[in-house]
């Protein structure tokens, strides 16, 4: 499929790039394909897309799926993205807020769980990967371009440094794995931060038991809200009696709570729930 530059798409439609929504758009004519390729797309499978904008991913992914629904924010772009992909009679092009999606109606749509891929919003990231955690099974594989310093977050092991709250959420439904880089000067306007691509693999089942997952949420916020306290503090806000809980776990007090892997986290939810 033949690249078609946005900044020539943008400038054909007489329209612009918007800041507020936080729009940059992929100048680089390999980036889409390579994108399509890490997210493991099969003729068969079905796809949404998050972010349709100037269609130029959703040219890339048009021709290696059956059915494609690209949701796009900007009602300006919306008609540019049509145009886009008039020639694809399987691909249909949405407006509306990936805030405001139905998984589960998605999924019923298909008729099966939908890959899923987008160029996501770096102020919205956290809000669109936790929709999708909170939604297990009603999706297989999301494939998603974040900036590289949230990628590196979500794709850390529980217990390292490295790792937060939205870590720890992720792999209890999802196996997360980076994919490749992607410089700023491969968007327009380039943004100041570099980009990656990373790929979330759906699970079928919870990585460990947890007990109840809101109990398990609440334990997760109280450990990396206050990550540099010893958790026998830390956990005081959700637990009035700690040391019991810590003995009863056989966990040191003493530790901080970016320390704690996936496996410790699930034995004081257990035990609280």
């Amino acid at each position: 499929m033949n690249f078609h530059d946005p900044r020539a798409v943008l400038r054909a439609h007489g329209l612009w790039t918007k800041k507020k929504f936080g729009q940059n758009f992929l100048i680089s004519a390999e980036v889409p394909q390579r994108i399509v390729q890490a997210g493991g797309l099969l003729e068969n499978d079905v796809v949404f897309e998050i972010g349709a904008g100037c269609g130029t991913l959703t040219r890339a992914l048009a021709p290696h799926t059956g059915r494609l629904i690209a949701l796009e924010y900007d009602r300006d772009l919306v008609p540019v993205a049509r145009a886009e992909l008039g020639w694809a009679d399987h691909v249909e092009i949405r407006e509306g807020n990936v805030l405001d999606v139905n998984w589960s109606s998605i999924k019923d749509e298909f008729g099966q769980a939908p890959i899923i891929y987008g160029n996501l919003p770096y102020h919205l990231s956290s809000k669109i990967i936790l929709g999708l955690i909170e939604n297990p099974g009603q999706w297989r594989r999301a494939c998603f371009m974040l900036q590289t310093e949230f990628a590196q977050r979500l794709t850390a092991t529980v217990g390292t440094r490295a790792s937060s709250s939205l870590t720890a959420q992720c792999a209890l439904w999802s196996v997360a794995s980076h994919a490749f880089d992607v410089p700023a000067r491969a968007f327009h306007p380039a943004p100041k931060v570099d980009s990656s691509v990373i790929v979330m693999e759906s699970l079928a089942e919870p990585a460990v038991d947890v007990g109840d997952p809101k109990v398990f949420k609440s334990v997760v916020r109280a450990l990396f809200g206050q990550r540099r306290k010893m958790v026998r503090k830390a956990l005081k806000s959700i637990c009035a009696d700690v040391n019991s809980l810590l003995s009863e776990t056989d966990l040191d007090g003493q530790r901080r709570g970016e320390t704690f892997t996936l496996d410790e986290i699930a034995r004081l939810s257990r035990s609280l729930s």
